[in-house]
């Protein structure tokens, strides 16, 4: 088995946790023609959103990229991103979870990682890009669950040299 070790310093303790109050689970419906994680986030945004946990459970999609892990050739990490791999339509979603918090610079993002079938029947999975997910005519119907009193944000972590989505306490 491959060992893989951190370039920095271990954040102690190594889990956080927050508790969080339960919350009802509400169902968003994207139309077809747009970007699926940019749609989901405007979808909460106008709802008063900036915190939930996203399940996307169906999705037609039209032309799609997604990330997967590389080796950092620079040693800055131990893994970063590698380069897209580009998906013609029709994709069929197998399924998706996100999480959405403010980002490094306190927009909002929503992180998402997905499992899908391409029009071959090969199955892909990874990370999906905002703005590289479009919707063909049939759309995507998600579940998001609010987040209160803790939520997750990005934030600089020393171990992974990344910003990584941390828990956090939520103030009124």
């Amino acid at each position: 088995m491959r060992t893989l070790t951190q370039p920095g310093a271990p954040l102690q303790p190594r889990r956080l946790l927050e508790w969080a109050a339960p919350a009802t689970d509400l169902r968003l419906c994207l139309a077809g023609g747009q970007d699926l994680l940019c749609g989901l986030v405007a979808a909460l945004a106008e709802r008063g959103l900036r915190h939930a946990a996203v399940q996307v459970i169906a999705a037609e999609i039209a032309r799609m990229a997604y990330l997967t892990g590389a080796e950092d050739p620079s040693g800055a990490r131990v893994a970063t991103y590698g380069p897209p791999t580009w998906l013609d339509g029709p994709v069929t979603l197998i399924g998706a979870n996100g999480i959405l918090g403010p980002g490094p610079d306190g927009d909002s993002l929503l992180h998402c990682h997905a499992v899908v079938v391409d029009a071959a029947g090969r199955l892909h999975g990874g990370h999906l890009p905002p703005g590289d997910v479009l919707l063909a005519s049939g759309g995507a119907v998600a579940l998001a669950t609010p987040l209160r009193e803790a939520a997750f944000a990005a934030a600089y972590d020393s171990e992974t040299n990344y910003p990584l989505f941390q828990p956090q306490r939520l103030t009124a």
